[in-house]
């Protein structure tokens, strides 16, 4: 992708990230995953997601500075970003220059709340992408060993019950939050040699 092409692509998708960075995984999947000339294969995806969990700042930046620099280098990496966060800076100076004046107006009331529904399946969809990505196709190296013939199903149903661990967990202790991704990682570490 040319710099050019890098700048556009992203201020389309700070243009269209309403209601978080993770109503924008479909939609870089749908752009930037997949097969050359696409920039980033399936397995970059999943663990540029995972990185971008760990790494301060936006999944949307993260994702942006990463596919710029590996297809321009540093320029191409200021340029992705650069058009990641244009439209939000344009989109916040008119909010903060129009908003009160028509807060009340039906059109934009009926604008928020068409909003509301599309960002909620949006960020769902994100959920189903995260789950294939990391629940669903990660086979481990023994899990031939742990159910003969069926490769990969050990992984698959360790990943579920990690994924509903790190839930309960979540939701049930006060445990920060870094120190539960932090031990799923080393699980995973240990489990996946």
């Amino acid at each position: 992708m040319s710099i050019l092409a890098l700048y556009l692509v992203f201020a389309k998708f700070g243009l269209l990230c309403f209601g978080g960075g993770y109503m924008l995984v479909p939609l870089l999947m749908a752009e930037l995953v997949g097969a050359p000339p696409k920039p980033l294969a399936p397995e970059v995806f999943r663990d540029l997601l995972s990185i971008a969990q760990v790494t301060p700042g936006p999944i949307g930046i993260n994702t942006a500075t990463y596919v710029g620099f590996t297809q321009q280098g540093i320029w191409g990496a200021l340029c992705a970003t650069a058009g990641m966060i244009t439209p939000a800076l344009i989109l916040v100076i008119l909010a903060i220059l129009l908003l009160r004046k028509y807060e009340k107006s039906i059109v934009i009331q009926g604008f928020l709340a068409g909003m509301r529904p599309a960002s909620f399946g949006l960020i769902l969809s994100a959920a189903v992408v995260f789950s294939e990505l990391s629940i669903f196709t990660a086979p481990l190296p023994w899990a031939e060993w742990l159910h003969g013939h069926f490769a990969g199903v050990g992984m698959r149903y360790g990943a579920l019950l990690l994924a509903v661990i790190t839930v309960i967990l979540m939701r049930k202790t006060k445990l920060p939050f870094l120190w539960i991704l932090a031990g799923s990682a080393v699980i995973g570490g240990f489990l996946c040699r």
